[in-house]
């Protein structure tokens, strides 16, 4: 009867050692899937970069506090376009593996599907996977599978992420000509408009208005400004070629009654 209860105690003790194994385990699982994607301080960070598919890299740098884009436009950056890039790296993965553990190619790695750099951080984003849509993510550490929820955003087209005012980046307009007649009037509705998006250029109308901006120290924007067909303005900036949809209640603000009423018949 002893030694049986000696077994007994000793098997007892493996099972609750065993246990307490697989329990420290999952504990470990658990906390390291609490963990973001990559440790980067994105405050730091002052230069990114995003390449997918076949779509022309676009490259981001922070000046004085603030984020530019480099390529393909040289223009101001949409501050919330960066912020949601760089929230990516702090994601929470759902799994973990070894860098070894699946053939590249076979879940889109080799080459990756996208590509982002956040300053020396290299992120490359493969397939999803067949069971929960999660998407393959390669690290320095490994790969991990991160919930798709910013598929959009590695996609997204550059003139999307473009700063969405219509007079950036001059810090304020002062001179406002339409059709090369004065109207200082107008500067401060020019300084603040911005547009719901920005878009690829489009060819202008014909009797198009031409807009040109300009600030204290010189620089100026030209605009060539047309109603389309299906009642939105347009305003295409000469250069970079950018496209800015505007609604009629802000073409009311920012053009002179006469001009105003010569663009929405042509």
């Amino acid at each position: 009867m002893r030694r049986r209860t000696r077994q007994n105690l000793v098997l007892g003790a493996v099972v609750a050692l065993a246990a307490l194994a697989v329990g420290l385990v999952i504990q470990r699982e658990q906390a390291s899937l609490g963990e973001p994607l990559a440790m980067v301080d994105t405050a730091s960070v002052t230069h990114l970069r995003v390449r997918a598919g076949d779509k022309p890299s676009r490259a981001f740098e922070r000046r004085d506090g603030q984020w530019w884009m480099s390529e393909p436009y040289r223009m101001p950056a949409h501050e919330d376009a960066v912020a949601r890039l760089l929230a990516i790296a702090s994601a929470t993965p759902r799994q973990r593996y070894a860098a070894d553990r699946f053939e590249a190619a076979r879940i889109g790695l080799a080459p990756p599907q996208a590509l982002l750099e956040l300053g020396t951080l290299r992120l490359e984003f493969g397939i999803t996977d067949a069971i929960r849509g999660d998407r393959y993510v390669r690290t320095a550490a490994g790969i991990a599978l991160l919930p798709d929820r910013f598929s959009g955003w590695l996609l997204a087209p550059a003139e999307s992420e473009i700063d969405h005012r219509l007079a950036a980046p001059l810090a304020a307009v002062t001179d406002v000509r339409i059709d090369g007649q004065a109207h200082p009037d107008l500067a401060a509705a020019w300084s603040r408009v911005t547009t719901s998006q920005v878009v690829a250029p489009e060819a202008p109308a014909a009797g198009a208005v031409t807009v040109e901006l300009a600030d204290a120290q010189g620089n100026r924007i030209v605009f060539r400004v047309w109603r389309r067909d299906d009642g939105r303005y347009v305003a295409l900036r000469e250069a970079p070629a950018l496209v800015y949809p505007l609604e009629e209640p802000q073409m009311q603000q920012l053009l002179p009654a006469a001009a105003g009423a010569a663009t929405a018949t042509r």
